[in-house]
């Protein structure tokens, strides 16, 4: 099999899980996961993450945003763990959670990996 191929099969393997994980962890589906693997970070967009309701609160000014990033970054420590260990077993390699971010104004959830050996 071809470099190429290969790292598409493992994106859709981690793109799979991280979708089910969220899903498990927040309780309402995704909808799509996009996940792109570099040499040394793998990155992840999980788009419409959040609720409508919680894309409402995000639109209470800086207090509604900053809320919504807290919960994703809260919701995303308790779930990393188990995040890691599927990232790691899909990609076969040491995963770190580097940065979340939440775009409050698309309701869609930005993660990044570094990754080891």
């Amino acid at each position: 099999m071809d470099d190429v191929n290969l790292r598409q099969e493992r994106q859709a393997a981690v793109a799979t899980v991280l979708r089910a994980l969220w899903e498990q962890a927040h309780g309402t589906p995704a909808s799509a996961v996009h996940v792109l693997i570099g040499p040394d970070s793998l990155a992840v967009l999980i788009k419409g993450a959040f609720s409508p309701a919680e894309q409402r609160v995000a639109t209470w000014r800086a207090e509604g945003q900053r809320l919504v990033q807290d919960y994703a970054e809260q919701l995303l420590a308790v779930a990393e763990p188990a995040l890691r260990a599927q990232v790691e077993a899909a990609i076969g390699r040491r995963a770190t959670l580097a940065s979340v971010h939440a775009d409050t104004a698309s309701g869609h959830l930005l993660c990044f990996y570094n990754l080891g050996e």
